[in-house]
């Protein structure tokens, strides 16, 4: 398996487990449940969106390693024109209308940070890629445990802001939107929590002792 195919499979391995543990806590609120089946469909078809999103970076990031670039030479609006081309198959696939480049104007920060933080970790990470290191080897050659959770919680809260700022400029009727506005809430505060204790469980993998985790590559 390639970098890329490495590289992209623990993000979206780490973003589904991120979504997926949202959903289950908020569904665990039995006053809130009820309002959050309309928004399974969006929720669940979201996380393979920004996973898909975020291939691009990852993509650019090892190309731009290999022709010993950086990413002052990767057109940022070309990147996000490209992100425009997956949200607006996403939301074709969810039947979802969208109100017309309002979020893409309010969004730009954001998705601009998740591409430097994305862009550099992987140009970070491929400065010690070896191919008969595991991932785990080569993210202990790269960072310090805490350098390697802030890391994680910085690209969770990052895909949090984008994923709230998207879903609250979806058009919807009034009690579907005051349904989601309800959710919305409560759905924030939970990922801040699970962003935390993912990035604690994973740098904790991580960086468990090198005996143990030599026994499979991880």
């Amino acid at each position: 398996m390639n970098e890329l195919d490495v590289l992209d499979g623990k993000n979206r391995e780490m973003v589904h487990e991120f979504s997926s543990r949202c959903i289950g806590r908020i569904e665990g609120h039995v006053p809130l449940k009820a309002l959050l089946a309309p928004f399974h469909r969006f929720l669940e078809a979201n996380v393979e969106k920004e996973a898909d999103k975020d291939r691009l970076i990852i993509e650019c990031a090892v190309a731009a390693h290999y022709d010993g670039t950086d990413l002052r030479a990767v057109s940022r609006e070309e990147l996000f024109e490209e992100a425009k081309h997956v949200d607006a198959a996403f939301l074709k696939k969810v039947s979802l209308p969208l109100l017309p480049d309002v979020w893409y104007q309010d969004i730009a920060g954001i998705r601009n940070k998740r591409i430097d933080v994305l862009f550099g970790t992987v140009c970070d990470l491929m400065k010690n890629w070896k191919e008969h290191h595991s991932f785990s080897e080569i993210v202990r050659k790269t960072y310090s445990p805490e350098q390697f959770r802030k890391i994680i919680i910085d690209i969770l809260q990052l895909y949090k802001l984008e994923t709230m700022m998207v879903a609250a400029s979806i058009e919807l009727p009034f009690p579907a939107r005051e349904a989601r506005d309800r959710i919305a809430t409560k759905l924030y505060a939970v990922m801040e929590l699970v962003a935390e204790e993912i990035a604690r469980e994973y740098t904790e993998k991580i960086f468990a002792d090198v005996e143990i985790s030599c026994g499979g590559r991880t």
